[in-house]
Protein backbone atom coordinates (compact mmCIF):
# COMPACT_ATOMS: atom_id res chain seq x y z
CA UNK A 1 0.00 0.00 0.00
CA UNK A 2 1.32 3.19 -0.86
CA UNK A 3 2.09 5.72 2.23
CA UNK A 4 1.43 9.36 2.31
CA UNK A 5 3.60 11.26 4.74
CA UNK A 6 2.42 14.83 6.30
CA UNK A 7 5.29 16.41 7.52
CA UNK A 8 5.53 19.95 9.15
CA UNK A 9 8.34 21.78 8.62
CA UNK A 10 9.45 25.63 9.57
CA UNK A 11 10.55 25.74 13.31
CA UNK A 12 12.46 22.84 14.20
CA UNK A 13 15.10 20.54 12.38
CA UNK A 14 13.77 17.25 10.71
CA UNK A 15 13.79 14.62 13.44
CA UNK A 16 15.05 11.23 12.35
CA UNK A 17 12.28 9.68 11.03
CA UNK A 18 11.59 12.75 9.28
CA UNK A 19 14.50 12.22 7.44
CA UNK A 20 14.58 8.71 6.65
CA UNK A 21 11.20 9.19 4.77
CA UNK A 22 11.77 12.98 3.33
CA UNK A 23 15.37 10.84 1.52
CA UNK A 24 13.13 7.58 1.21
CA UNK A 25 10.49 9.63 -1.14
CA UNK A 26 9.66 9.48 -4.52
CA UNK A 27 7.63 12.52 -4.52
CA UNK A 28 8.13 16.06 -2.06
CA UNK A 29 5.35 18.15 -2.81
CA UNK A 30 5.66 21.83 -1.81
CA UNK A 31 3.89 25.05 -1.88
CA UNK A 32 6.23 28.19 -3.41
CA UNK A 33 6.30 29.67 -0.06
CA UNK A 34 7.36 26.05 1.93
CA UNK A 35 9.98 25.20 -0.54
CA UNK A 36 12.10 28.37 0.17
CA UNK A 37 11.53 27.31 3.65
CA UNK A 38 12.46 23.92 2.71
CA UNK A 39 15.85 24.87 1.27
CA UNK A 40 17.02 25.88 4.36
CA UNK A 41 16.80 22.32 5.55
CA UNK A 42 20.34 20.21 5.17
CA UNK A 43 18.35 17.73 3.75
CA UNK A 44 16.95 19.50 0.40
CA UNK A 45 19.97 19.28 -1.45
CA UNK A 46 19.79 15.21 -1.16
CA UNK A 47 16.13 15.16 -2.75
CA UNK A 48 15.52 18.34 -4.58
CA UNK A 49 15.22 16.69 -8.28
CA UNK A 50 12.05 15.20 -6.35
CA UNK A 51 10.09 18.18 -5.15
CA UNK A 52 7.39 19.31 -7.02
CA UNK A 53 5.87 22.36 -6.51
CA UNK A 54 2.18 22.64 -6.57
CA UNK A 55 0.33 25.95 -5.00
CA UNK A 56 -3.31 24.61 -5.24
CA UNK A 57 -4.34 22.00 -2.63
CA UNK A 58 -6.88 20.31 -4.89
CA UNK A 59 -4.24 20.12 -7.73
CA UNK A 60 -2.20 18.56 -4.50
CA UNK A 61 -4.50 15.55 -3.90
CA UNK A 62 -5.63 15.16 -7.27
CA UNK A 63 -1.28 14.45 -8.05
CA UNK A 64 -1.58 12.05 -4.75
CA UNK A 65 -4.64 10.04 -6.26
CA UNK A 66 -3.22 9.47 -9.91
CA UNK A 67 -0.10 8.87 -8.50
CA UNK A 68 -1.58 5.71 -6.14
CA UNK A 69 -3.79 4.87 -9.63
CA UNK A 70 -0.68 4.68 -11.55
CA UNK A 71 1.89 3.38 -9.60
CA UNK A 72 0.05 0.57 -7.78
CA UNK A 73 2.98 -0.47 -5.88
CA UNK A 74 3.79 -1.57 -1.79
CA UNK A 75 6.49 0.90 -1.92
CA UNK A 76 5.34 4.34 -3.03
CA UNK A 77 6.11 7.15 -0.53
CA UNK A 78 4.99 10.55 -0.92
CA UNK A 79 5.33 13.46 1.19
CA UNK A 80 3.54 16.77 1.46
CA UNK A 81 5.15 19.30 3.03
CA UNK A 82 3.16 21.56 5.48
CA UNK A 83 3.65 24.56 7.63
CA UNK A 84 4.01 23.88 11.49
CA UNK A 85 1.05 21.42 12.64
CA UNK A 86 -0.79 19.70 9.74
CA UNK A 87 -3.50 19.26 11.89
CA UNK A 88 -4.03 22.98 13.17
CA UNK A 89 -6.13 24.47 10.60
CA UNK A 90 -3.46 22.50 7.75
CA UNK A 91 -4.00 20.67 4.93
CA UNK A 92 -3.26 17.41 7.22
CA UNK A 93 -7.22 17.71 7.36
CA UNK A 94 -7.57 17.41 3.79
CA UNK A 95 -5.16 14.70 2.82
CA UNK A 96 -6.70 12.49 5.29
CA UNK A 97 -10.35 13.08 4.41
CA UNK A 98 -9.50 11.93 0.53
CA UNK A 99 -6.71 9.64 1.50
CA UNK A 100 -7.96 7.92 3.96
CA UNK A 101 -6.54 7.03 7.58
CA UNK A 102 -5.22 3.89 6.52
CA UNK A 103 -2.90 5.40 4.04
CA UNK A 104 -1.95 8.71 6.08
CA UNK A 105 0.94 9.89 8.61
CA UNK A 106 1.28 13.19 10.08
CA UNK A 107 4.57 14.45 11.71
CA UNK A 108 3.90 17.66 12.82
CA UNK A 109 6.62 20.41 13.77
CA UNK A 110 5.94 23.15 16.26
CA UNK A 111 2.68 25.16 15.62
CA UNK A 112 2.22 28.92 14.00
CA UNK A 113 0.00 30.04 17.28
CA UNK A 114 2.58 28.03 19.90
CA UNK A 115 5.25 29.90 19.04
CA UNK A 116 3.18 33.28 18.72
CA UNK A 117 2.26 32.56 22.11
CA UNK A 118 5.90 31.98 23.19
CA UNK A 119 7.08 34.96 21.66
CA UNK A 120 4.79 37.01 23.88
CA UNK A 121 4.78 35.09 26.87
CA UNK A 122 1.10 34.14 27.65
CA UNK A 123 -0.02 30.99 28.54
CA UNK A 124 -1.91 29.28 25.54
CA UNK A 125 -4.14 26.85 27.24
CA UNK A 126 -7.18 29.07 27.37
CA UNK A 127 -7.19 31.07 24.40
CA UNK A 128 -9.93 30.66 21.78
CA UNK A 129 -8.10 29.62 18.03
CA UNK A 130 -9.83 30.55 14.97
CA UNK A 131 -8.74 30.96 11.62
CA UNK A 132 -9.90 33.62 9.01
CA UNK A 133 -7.74 31.79 6.24
CA UNK A 134 -9.70 31.20 2.89
CA UNK A 135 -6.93 29.92 1.01
CA UNK A 136 -4.33 31.50 -1.40
CA UNK A 137 -7.20 31.39 -4.19
CA UNK A 138 -9.45 34.11 -4.57
CA UNK A 139 -12.05 32.44 -6.52
CA UNK A 140 -12.10 28.82 -4.21
CA UNK A 141 -12.03 31.35 -1.37
CA UNK A 142 -13.65 28.39 1.20
CA UNK A 143 -16.14 28.57 4.24
CA UNK A 144 -15.11 28.85 7.39
CA UNK A 145 -17.38 28.67 10.29
CA UNK A 146 -16.53 32.09 11.97
CA UNK A 147 -15.73 35.37 10.03
CA UNK A 148 -14.05 38.53 10.55
CA UNK A 149 -16.90 40.63 12.11
CA UNK A 150 -17.16 37.55 14.72
CA UNK A 151 -13.97 38.40 16.88
CA UNK A 152 -15.04 40.99 18.99
CA UNK A 153 -18.31 38.66 20.32
CA UNK A 154 -15.74 36.19 20.78
CA UNK A 155 -13.29 37.80 22.85
CA UNK A 156 -16.02 39.21 25.08
CA UNK A 157 -16.91 35.36 25.63
CA UNK A 158 -13.39 33.87 25.86
CA UNK A 159 -11.35 36.68 26.89
CA UNK A 160 -8.04 35.54 24.68
CA UNK A 161 -8.27 34.69 20.75
CA UNK A 162 -6.04 33.35 18.29
CA UNK A 163 -6.13 34.02 14.69
CA UNK A 164 -4.52 32.46 11.65
CA UNK A 165 -5.15 35.58 8.94
CA UNK A 166 -4.90 35.65 5.68
CA UNK A 167 -3.71 38.77 3.24
CA UNK A 168 -7.54 39.92 2.77
CA UNK A 169 -8.25 39.18 6.38
CA UNK A 170 -5.19 40.98 7.65
CA UNK A 171 -4.31 42.45 11.26
CA UNK A 172 -5.39 45.67 9.93
CA UNK A 173 -8.79 44.39 8.97
CA UNK A 174 -9.56 42.93 12.35
CA UNK A 175 -8.61 46.32 14.34
CA UNK A 176 -10.92 47.72 12.12
CA UNK A 177 -13.52 45.44 13.32
CA UNK A 178 -12.88 46.65 16.56
CA UNK A 179 -12.96 49.98 16.15
CA UNK A 180 -16.51 50.13 15.02
CA UNK A 181 -17.80 46.92 16.76
CA UNK A 182 -20.59 47.81 19.35
CA UNK A 183 -18.31 45.96 22.10
CA UNK A 184 -17.00 48.82 23.82
CA UNK A 185 -17.20 46.96 26.87
CA UNK A 186 -13.83 45.36 25.85
CA UNK A 187 -10.91 46.86 25.46
CA UNK A 188 -8.67 44.73 23.29
CA UNK A 189 -4.46 44.32 23.12
CA UNK A 190 -3.61 42.87 20.10
CA UNK A 191 -0.16 41.20 19.13
CA UNK A 192 1.03 41.10 15.28
CA UNK A 193 3.34 38.28 15.17
CA UNK A 194 5.26 38.17 11.36
CA UNK A 195 7.10 35.89 9.64
CA UNK A 196 7.57 33.88 12.79
CA UNK A 197 10.50 31.84 12.15
CA UNK A 198 11.97 33.40 9.60
CA UNK A 199 15.33 36.11 10.36
CA UNK A 200 12.81 38.98 9.88
CA UNK A 201 10.49 38.09 12.64
CA UNK A 202 8.72 40.50 14.52
CA UNK A 203 6.08 41.19 17.22
CA UNK A 204 3.87 44.66 17.56
CA UNK A 205 1.63 44.81 19.94
CA UNK A 206 -0.83 47.64 20.31
CA UNK A 207 -4.67 48.96 20.72
CA UNK A 208 -6.75 48.18 17.14
CA UNK A 209 -6.28 51.73 16.96
CA UNK A 210 -2.93 51.90 16.31
CA UNK A 211 -2.79 48.48 14.69
CA UNK A 212 -5.04 49.96 12.20
CA UNK A 213 -3.07 52.50 10.37
CA UNK A 214 0.21 49.90 10.32
CA UNK A 215 0.49 47.24 7.62
CA UNK A 216 2.04 43.95 8.01
CA UNK A 217 4.04 40.80 6.15
CA UNK A 218 2.70 38.10 5.68
CA UNK A 219 2.66 34.85 7.16
CA UNK A 220 1.47 36.57 10.70
CA UNK A 221 -0.75 35.18 13.61
CA UNK A 222 -2.96 37.51 15.83
CA UNK A 223 -3.27 37.28 19.42
CA UNK A 224 -5.94 39.32 20.62
CA UNK A 225 -6.13 39.93 24.77
CA UNK A 226 -8.87 41.47 26.72
CA UNK A 227 -7.62 44.27 28.47
CA UNK A 228 -10.29 44.72 31.07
Amino acid sequence: MAKIYVIGIGYKPLDKKGKIIICRSEFILSSSRLFKVFEKYEEFKKVKERVRVIDDVDETIKFIKSQIKKQKKCGLIITVLASGDPLFFGIGRRVINEIGKERVEVIPDLSSVQIAFSRIKEPWDDAFFMSIHRGPDPEKRRYLKYDIKDIPALLEKHRKIAILTDKKNNPSEIAKVFVSSPFKKVQPVMYVCEKLGYFDEKITKGSPAVVLTMSFSSPNVVIVLSGD
